[in-house]
């Protein structure tokens, strides 16, 4: 291999290739970019490639490799590009990890590490750490809330534990937090509320509690909330209609109660909502039927009463509707027809009366239609 020495990029990724990493790699002089993912390698990562000087691209990811991180990894002077998720690897993250100063994408994803965050992690200054899937225990280290070049912070579906360190709302700069999966307890902090760069925010399958802070209305890049499988609980505030990019809601599983916001005509952007399995009382706005890219909408398992407005039918992209397990009273209106999109609708456990509308003929992508325990409704 050290022949090989005007050699700076060695791509080999997506093939059949078996067997240890080769440790001659390592004697390439010039060897600046070594990407060998989506593979079948295997063993252990040769610690004498974090002894090449030059090397600032090493891409191991999708391969069967073992062993754990070692403490030269940060030998890598010029490394920006270090991703070696979907593997086996295990252990900790060694200790040495705030040494790697010139790393800009940190991937140790879907592997089998474990121990705390050291939080040392904080001196990096990457624009991608990402540890989500593995088993990581402890806190979030507030450290992280230093990270100012962060664009993508990935710690989801870990066995992380405490709370959500409020510092972390001094990553202006960050567009995807993911903290779902994990064993947060404690409040949502309100000082997310000044990432106003966010796009996506994921704090489901938690443990969480309080109520949703207002403050999250100051997102208005924000594409994509997911607070579901918590313990939230007060109502939802109106402020959220201010994130007008929102694309996606979801609060399904909390203890959410008041009545849904009249404000969510505003989400013009919005295609899925779901507030199914919390305790919201009151009618179903007419203003939702405004949300014309609406395709997914559920509210069940709720209290939801009154009538079925009409205006449901100008839900034209409607693709699934669930209105289920409420206290929905009166008829179905005939503008259900209009819902030539829709693939599956759930009206059932409430308290609906009279006869099913002809216009439910109309209905050709209708591959779901669920009415049963309610009052007294026929064909």
């Amino acid at each position: 291999m050290s022949k090989l020495k005007k050699l700076e990029n060695l791509v080999l990724k997506s093939n059949w290739l078996t067997g240890p990493i080769p440790s001659t790699l390592s004697q390439i002089p010039n060897l600046k970019f070594l990407d060998l993912a989506q593979n079948k390698l295997s063993g252990e990562i040769p610690r004498l490639i974090y002894w090449n000087e030059v090397l600032q691209y090493l891409g191991l990811r999708g391969n069967n490799l073992e062993g754990s991180l070692s403490p030269d990894m940060c030998q890598l002077t010029g490394l920006w590009y270090f991703d070696v998720r979907n593997n086996s690897l295990s252990g900790t993250i060694p200790q040495s990890i705030g040494n790697c100063s010139s790393f800009q994408v940190l991937d140790l994803s879907y592997n089998h590490l474990s121990g705390e965050i050291p939080f040392n992690i904080g001196f990096l200054q990457v624009a991608t750490l990402s540890l989500q899937n593995n088993k990581f225990t402890g806190i979030i280290p507030p450290v992280i809330g230093l990270m100012q070049a962060l664009a993508v912070l990935d710690l989801s579906y870990n066995l992380l534990s405490g709370q959500i360190p409020p510092i972390l709302g001094n990553l202006t700069y960050t567009e995807k937090l993911y903290l779902q999966g994990n064993r947060l307890t404690g409040t949502i902090p309100p000082e997310l509320g000044n990432m106003t760069m966010l796009h996506y925010l994921e704090l489901n399958d938690n443990q969480l509690t309080g109520s949703i802070p207002p403050e999250l209305g100051k997102l208005t890049d924000l594409f994509d909330l997911n607070i579901a499988n918590n313990n939230l609980e007060g109502p939802i505030p109106d402020n959220l209609s201010s994130c007008a990019n929102l694309n996606s809601l979801n609060a399904h599983g909390n203890r959410l109660n008041g009545t849904i916001p009249h404000t969510f005509k505003n989400l013009d952007s919005m295609t899925y909502l779901n507030l199914s399995a919390n305790n919201l009382k009151g009618p179903i706005p007419i203003e939702l039927s405004r949300i014309g890219n609406l395709d997914t909408l559920d509210i069940s398992l709720n209290m939801i009463s009154g009538p079925i407005h009409p205006s449901i039918g100008d839900l034209e992209h409607l693709l699934k509707l669930n209105l289920s397990n409420n206290r929905l009273v009166g008829y179905l209106p005939h503008e259900f027809g209009n819902l030539r999109s829709v693939m599956e609708i759930d009206l059932s456990r409430n308290h609906l009366s009279g006869s099913i509308p002809q216009e439910f003929g109309l209905l050709q992508n209708l591959m779901i239609l669920k009415i049963e325990k309610n009052n007294s409704l026929a064909m």
